[in-house]
């Protein structure tokens, strides 16, 4: 079989919990969902390729043109709920130009929405759960119509009405899982507006997340992992591409210590010249770690702080304390490890005095840098049905915008105690007080090694002015 995989035009995403003005200048990273299902296309001995529209800049129907160019026998779409929108509208114009072409989404989105996903026009199939074992299923007895609707994660359209086939779960081994496609991407021009080096990728060491925060929604609160030896694999893989920076995209990569310690002397005794950063939690670190990271190349680390309020942080399931918090922060700055700080405003039971103890705590921590959000009701989290069993979310909005993403969609904040102006307005002045300060511009423009971040980062600045 022929295929086609694309990463949707990113035109008219549903605006999220971050301000747009963040999300724009952020750059652009591959997409390694599609990449890792794109390897595992290419090892099955299907004929595979990958398209991503919105690093190329494409709308809709030079999207679908290009897709249709390789006279594919399936083309897949990947598309997470804030981008469902962007990779419908692909659809549509894939079926205007070819309506006899069959179309496939998968992904986050309808992995919990898989039969509202299956049911809108145009749609042959969407594919819930992990794609790298079922979906090399579901394209091996693709020409048998009986068969390939049974294969587990598939939904589709039988006599009019949606059938859909469980998916059988995550699986164990993710060291079966072979390293992401990199080199079917145009993995040159992927950046960052934090990176160092121009040239930089992503990377996925472990999947699932044990912990029960309640805005949050993973695959499974399984965690499973590489092993260390398969993630020194893959560095060596990405450095043979001649990257040298890499932004771990794990929830929590030092949840396993032996594991990262394991990782981190590999990389100090292979002589990788290679720096990363990591996303974790600040109970999953000590200082005796955080130097040996260091020592491998670790030169960022992200936190997820969220909140200044002890109470909120319980009232959320967030489990850490802001003593440790601080602790870390320290112990960082030490290790000469730079960090970035999450917070949210409108927490859970967040008072107008909670958001105050925040704004003052993050002063105290003092990070390199700051992420601030708003809080929102995601699809399948804990928080999203308390909203609706507490009516501060009057009927499944989430749902009603799967059944049509072409709807005029506002997406719900948590509105316990405050508007969601109020919300924005608090957002913006946190941005503002943060990155428009003169010594951070100045150590910014110290670290600017090309235009294009320069530009990236006045962008930035910009958007926080005019907000």
């Amino acid at each position: 079989m022929r295929i086609v995989l694309i990463h949707p035009p990113l035109i008219n995403i549903v605006s999220g919990a971050t301000p747009e003005y963040v999300d724009k200048n952020r750059g652009n990273t591959p997409p390694l969902g599609l990449l890792y299902i794109q390897a595992a296309v290419e090892n099955s001995g299907h004929e595979s390729f990958f398209l991503d529209a919105a690093l190329m800049g494409w709308d809709y129907v030079e999207t679908a043109q290009q897709a249709l160019s390789y006279n594919p026998d399936l083309i897949g779409l990947q598309a997470m709920t804030f981008t469902l929108r962007d990779a419908y509208m692909v659809v549509k114009a894939i079926k205007s130009i070819n309506c006899q072409i069959k179309v496939l989404i998968g992904g986050a989105h309808p992995t919990i929405y898989p039969e509202e996903t299956a049911q809108l026009d145009g749609v042959d199939f969407a594919f819930a759960g992990e794609g790298e074992v079922n979906f090399i299923n579901f394209l091996n007895v693709f020409n048998d119509q009986e068969r390939r609707r049974t294969v587990p994660g598939i939904a589709c359209k039988v006599s009019g009405k949606v059938v859909y086939t469980p998916t059988m779960g995550t699986f164990e081994d993710l060291d079966c899982v072979s390293y992401p496609s990199r080199k079917s991407s145009l993995y040159r021009q992927y950046t960052s507006v934090l990176s160092k080096h121009n040239l930089m990728t992503t990377m996925i060491t472990s999947r699932g997340c044990p912990f029960y925060c309640v805005f949050c929604n993973r695959m499974g609160r399984t965690y499973r992992y590489h092993s260390a030896k398969y993630v020194l694999g893959e560095i060596e893989q990405i450095l043979g591409l001649g990257i040298q920076e890499i932004f771990i995209h794990d929830d929590t990569f030092t949840l396993n210590r032996d594991r990262v310690e394991h990782i981190c002397r590999g990389i100090i005794e292979r002589q990788y010249k290679i720096v990363w950063e990591a996303r974790t939690r600040v109970d999953c670190v000590d200082q005796r770690l955080l130097a040996l990271m260091r020592k491998a190349g670790c030169y960022r680390l992200s936190f997820g702080v969220e909140s200044g309020s002890e109470r909120v942080l319980k009232s959320m399931k967030k489990e850490i304390k802001l003593e440790m918090v601080e602790k870390v922060f320290k112990w960082c700055r030490s290790e000469g490890i730079v960090t970035l700080a999450d917070f949210m405003f409108g927490n859970l039971d967040e008072t107008a005095e909670d958001i105050k103890k925040t704004l003052e705590f993050i002063k105290r921590i003092d990070p390199n840098f700051a992420q601030y959000s708003i809080c929102t009701p995601y699809p399948d989290t804990p928080l999203y049905q308390l909203g609706l069993k507490k009516g501060f979310i009057p009927r499944d909005v989430w749902k009603e915008f799967a059944c049509n993403p072409l709807q005029d969609f506002r997406t719900p904040v948590w509105n316990q105690y405050f508007k969601e102006e109020e919300l924005k307005e608090i957002t913006a002045s946190a941005y503002k007080a943060f990155y428009l300060r003169p010594n951070f511009i100045l150590k910014q423009l110290m670290r600017i090694n090309s235009f294009d971040q320069f530009k990236k980062m006045a962008y930035g600045a910009i958007g926080m002015l005019r907000k």
